[in-house]
């Protein structure tokens, strides 16, 4: 489901485990493994907890056979588009804070070797050149990096930084600001740059579909009910595979963010389009072929009967409308293969900069 560098997520639901343990069986898709302080812990030990983390996996995967497949770095390479899948791979990251480079280095390496997602934390690295360095240094290790951020920490200014270096996440901490989570997932999103990972007070579904509707790639949680992990991330991949696209944006005139514009019709009248290609870097000459290009060959082309004669301009399924649906039935596509190709439109209309 999500990609970023070798690291496979089968599922947008993450969940932050404290004292760098495991600390129960759920269906999330990555387990973060929190609390290493390399000025304490050794590389071996990394290794030795991250060892004892598979071979829990591996136990409860046997207790339970759904329960998901160890990480092989393979994800679902070989599967046809659509197919569904009765078991999912479990990533695995952890989150380590240093005083200096070295250990960090050797953390870099361990989780490399490992697969596993290396987490670093901007409130330990206050110094913007140091952590630009840093990300450059860790990367040479070849590992998937994380960078984990607090909301005052996060400017304009950062994000165009951290979109300039080979820094595959943000990982947005956002607990206690319950409505402006989603703003500020907005805001990071349109960059277009890492992947989001959305860390926030999530009580039910619907809290995590507007975090992943804005523009988060996955949601995190900390401190959740075990049976409410299970749940969460049990409805996310039926919600997956239903809808063709779990993330998807609101329209643009609705507030989503830039990948709204793949709902868009052609630039002709004043609305909010005209902002949204401003941010994007696009002008409507340009996104109108842009668009036109990204579905030539698809059946997207196909629309006749609707508002500008193709479903490259057509709104989200969500919204009713006849004329969409009609041309639906001709073109023999369901909602979620056409959702799916709104997907893709959207990611060849803006690809990510990073």
């Amino acid at each position: 489901m999500v990609e970023v560098g070798y690291l496979h997520i089968d599922n947008p639901i993450a969940v932050i485990s404290s004292q760098n343990r495991l600390e129960s069986d759920n269906s999330a898709g990555l387990i973060l493994l929190d609390g290493f302080d390399l000025d304490v812990v050794s590389p071996s030990q990394i290794q030795s907890r991250l060892n004892d983390a598979k071979k829990k996996l591996q136990e409860w995967k046997q207790e339970r056979s759904n329960f998901p497949d160890i990480h092989d770095g393979q994800g679902t390479k070989g599967k046809q588009p659509g197919e569904r899948k009765h078991s999912h791979s479990v990533a695995l990251g952890l989150c380590a804070t240093c005083s200096e480079d070295g250990p960090l280095l050797e953390a870099a390496r361990v989780a490399a070797q490992n697969l596993c997602l290396l987490e670093l934390k901007m409130s330990s690295i206050r110094d913007p050149i140091r952590l630009r360095e840093l990300i450059l240094l860790l990367k040479r290790s070849g590992v998937t990096l994380s960078l984990r951020i607090r909301p005052e920490d996060l400017s304009n200014t950062l994000l165009e930084k951290l979109n300039e270096s080979d820094l595959d996440i943000i990982h947005l901490d956002l607990r206690g600001l319950n409505g402006v989570s989603p703003k500020l997932v907005k805001k990071a999103a349109d960059v277009r740059g890492p992947a989001i990972i959305a860390l926030a007070d999530v009580g039910d579904f619907e809290d995590a579909r507007t975090l992943l509707a804005m523009g988060a790639d996955v949601v995190s949680l900390r401190g959740a009910d075990d049976d409410f992990v299970q749940w969460l991330a049990e409805a996310m991949v039926e919600y997956d595979y239903l809808s063709g696209w779990c993330n998807a944006p609101k329209h643009i005139c609705a507030g989503g963010d830039l990948r709204g514009l793949t709902f868009c019709c052609p630039p002709v009248k004043n609305c909010a389009v005209f902002g949204a290609l401003k941010r994007a870097g696009l002008t409507p000459e340009e996104f109108v072929n842009r668009k036109l290009a990204a579905a030539k060959g698809t059946p997207l082309e196909k629309g006749e009967g609707t508002c500008f004669g193709s479903l490259v301009w057509c709104c989200k399924i969500s919204k009713p409308c006849y004329l969409r649906d009609e041309a639906l039935v001709r073109a023999n596509l369901s909602e979620k293969e056409y959702m799916e190709l709104k997907k893709m439109l959207a990611e060849k209309i803006l690809p990510k900069m990073h």
